[in-house]
């Protein structure tokens, strides 16, 4: 098929709207000037681009090259297109070929920063940190975008900073993000948000105190709040800190307790899953399996409907470590794979799938693979440097070793476990500096 020119455009615009080429003609552009073009005899220029594209009701840039959409206009429906993918849990891979493909593209548009912003996000959804952070420090560094307008960006890169052993850094960015944000009225959401994270850091780092203090602040700043999800995203931070640094399984079942309590009178079901999601986690680290039962088929129904595949394969885990604890070992073994076929590849969460799927075998009897599955969990945490999560998987291997009889085995590990528990300590020493006081 030829391809059509842009005289042939025009004509074949024009006789479809009923137009003469005196009726699409005007100040320097006469109807002999048309009929030119239209036989391809002139080039047109700009200026009659322009003319000719309001006679006929297109853009200048579809009577050029044939584009309905303006490359600029297109550019940021597809950069639209990515960022909705990584919000709702879509194709990464779809989104990052996107993203890369609108970087190389030079057309002046203004959409590099969040061209890059959101690739940074896609980074940090990914594990890549490294990726995460390249493009996240440009982002901030640049000044084009601010704490009040794209908390989004400054939560994801102090997130990758706590990941990446640089608490340090993610404390003094969450510090300067609510020294800016509370100068003004209007940004008190983001002033909880900031705060939140911040606590999850301190927590991260073993600072208790501080994280509670932090969260208080925030709690006291979120009451003033019309929106429910403000006060859910501190609820689940709470959880969080009482059960990552205290150990203290009703307290954090109390926080999320009141966050699936605000869910239940809202309509958004993917966080009311994902509370009771949570809400499982927890009681199933506390041996509590039929507890974390019930939590799992209030939230599976809701999950399944809204097809968030790492959700789902967290589902599966959880379910398969409460029904390893109930003592339904192929029930178990059948939703442990099903978890690792779900997560596979994705470094956040395969680790909980081998855990769940070591547990399920030690409960059918075979060790060997349970053993292969406790070890590729453990190894992946400690790749990641995610000592406690590493320490709690240790001690389930340690105790089904034991049951089997291999004494030494299991000492092997506890003393890994120790090693473990020692770059906690560590981490806990240099969490770094006080944060600058904000006001309330």
């Amino acid at each position: 098929m030829t391809e059509e020119t842009v005289g042939q455009r025009i004509r074949r615009l024009r006789l479809a709207r009923g137009l003469s080429q005196r009726a699409v003609s005007g100040p320097g552009v006469s109807y002999a000037y048309v009929s030119r073009i239209e036989a391809g005899d002139r080039t047109p220029s700009l200026r009659a681009l322009r003319h000719l594209a309001g006679k006929l009701g297109v853009n200048p840039e579809y009577l050029e090259d044939g584009r309905a959409i303006p490359a600029a206009k297109e550019r940021e429906l597809r950069l639209a297109d990515a960022e909705i993918g990584l919000r709702m849990g879509g194709d990464l891979g779809r989104a990052e070929e996107t993203l890369r493909t609108l970087l190389r593209e030079e057309i002046p548009d203004g959409l590099e920063i969040r061209i890059r912003a959101t690739l940074g996000k896609l980074f940090a959804e990914k594990g890549d940190n490294d990726g995460a952070l390249l493009e996240l420090e440009h982002v901030v560094a640049s000044g084009g975008v601010r704490p009040e307008t794209r908390p989004d960006v400054y939560e994801t890169l102090a997130t990758v900073y706590a990941a990446t052993k640089r608490a340090p850094q993610a404390i003094d960015l969450l510090a300067r993000c609510i020294a800016a944000v509370d100068e003004d009225e209007e940004a008190l959401t983001q002033g909880v948000r900031y705060r939140s994270v911040l606590a999850q850091v301190f927590s991260s780092v073993g600072a208790l105190d501080r994280a509670r203090d932090v969260l208080e602040e925030a709690t006291h700043l979120a009451e003033s709040l019309a929106r429910p999800q403000d006060r859910v995203a501190l609820y689940w931070t709470g959880a969080r800190i009482e059960w990552m640094q205290a150990q203290d399984a009703d307290a954090a079942l109390a926080f999320t307790g009141r966050a699936i309590g605000l869910l239940e009178a809202t309509e958004d079901t993917i966080e009311l899953a994902r509370a009771h999601l949570l809400a499982a986690q927890i009681c199933n680290l506390d041996k509590r399996p039929e507890e974390a039962r019930e939590h799992l088929e209030q939230a599976e129904p809701l999950l399944i409907f809204c097809d968030d595949r790492p959700s789902v394969g967290i589902l599966r885990a959880e379910q398969a470590k409460s029904e390893a604890q109930l003592g339904n070992a192929a029930r178990a073994v059948e939703l442990g794979q099903q978890a690792k076929e779900l997560l596979a590849g994705d470094v956040r969460f395969a680790p909980n799938a081998s855990h769940a799927l070591a547990l399920a075998y030690s409960v059918s009897g075979d060790l060997d693979a349970a053993d292969a599955e406790y070890d590729r969990a453990v190894s992946t945490l400690a790749e990641r440097e995610q000592w406690r999560e590493a320490i709690d998987v240790s001690r389930d291997w340690a105790v089904a070793l034991r049951k089997a009889g291999l004494g030494e085995r299991a000492y092997a590990v506890l003393e890994q476990a120790a090693e473990f528990g020692q770059r906690v300590g560590a981490e806990r020493m240099s969490s770094g500096p006080q944060p600058r006081r904000s006001r309330a």
